[in-house]
């Protein structure tokens, strides 16, 4: 699983993501007990893209097809089909065929990001899709705020109600965390959004569960006339 997330605020929009790839494995205990035992793969993987037209995708979900990791088809996607006039709102359709169209269909979902000229006036786009259920929901940038997928309980648990007993077993609301998201700046998005994809995996290091976020954060910004990287993985020797 991954951690995947966009905020969308006037200035633009900003794209994160983990990096950590995880996998099953069955094991058998006197030829009785199966146990699938979440074994860490590697903490390099893409889960963001810069595509032409600065569109912006994020992924989570299942990580390979046929044991193949999904970064290589999401790469020749983007560079097959994906120029600089096309529209990020035909995108997530594009994205849904072609998927459908490789060996095995991926349970895999995306963010996809950018902006679309109407009427004169570049307007923000984000939608959320499902490669193997075929759903996309067109997000809405009408007031700022966020989207995030994947591994989403931990930032889940935070905004949620939650309560506490005092010493009489009475419960005792303690509220809910609420974030300003109409006073953010661009800053403050990519600020929360590195902390989004942060607190999940610091969190699930510390918990008793398999780590399935983790690795470098990736985050990209897009811009009505740009996009570019905040940070992002290089190769290196």
């Amino acid at each position: 699983m991954s951690f995947i997330i966009a905020v969308h605020v006037k200035e633009g929009i900003v794209l994160a993501s983990d990096s950590r790839q995880t996998c099953s494995i069955t094991v058998r205990e006197d030829n009785l007990t199966i146990k699938k035992v979440g074994t860490r793969i590697s903490d390099t993987v893409d889960k963001t893209f810069l595509c032409p037209h600065n569109i912006g995708i994020s992924t989570c979900g299942d990580a390979s097809i046929e044991g193949t990791p999904i970064g290589g088809y999401i790469e020749e996607f983007i560079r097959t089909r994906i120029n600089e006039s096309t529209d990020v709102a035909d995108v997530p359709n594009m994205l849904i065929d072609f998927f459908h169209s490789t060996p095995e269909i991926p349970n895999t979902s995306f963010l996809v990001a950018g902006y679309l000229l109407e009427n004169g006036t570049k307007v923000q786009k984000v939608y959320w899709l499902n490669v193997l259920s075929r759903e996309i929901s067109p997000i809405d940038t009408s007031s700022q705020g966020a989207k995030w997928g994947g591994e989403t309980k931990t930032l889940s648990k935070i905004i949620q109600n939650t309560y506490m007993r005092d010493s009489d077993g009475k419960e005792l609301p303690l509220g809910a965390t609420s974030f300003s998201w109409n006073l953010f700046t661009l800053q403050d998005a990519i600020d929360f959004a590195q902390y989004a994809v942060d607190v999940t995996i610091k969190t699930m290091h510390y918990s008793d569960q398999v780590e399935t976020v983790g690795g470098p954060i990736d985050i990209l910004v897009i811009k009505p006339d740009s996009a570019f990287w905040i940070q992002h993985k290089t190769l290196h020797a």
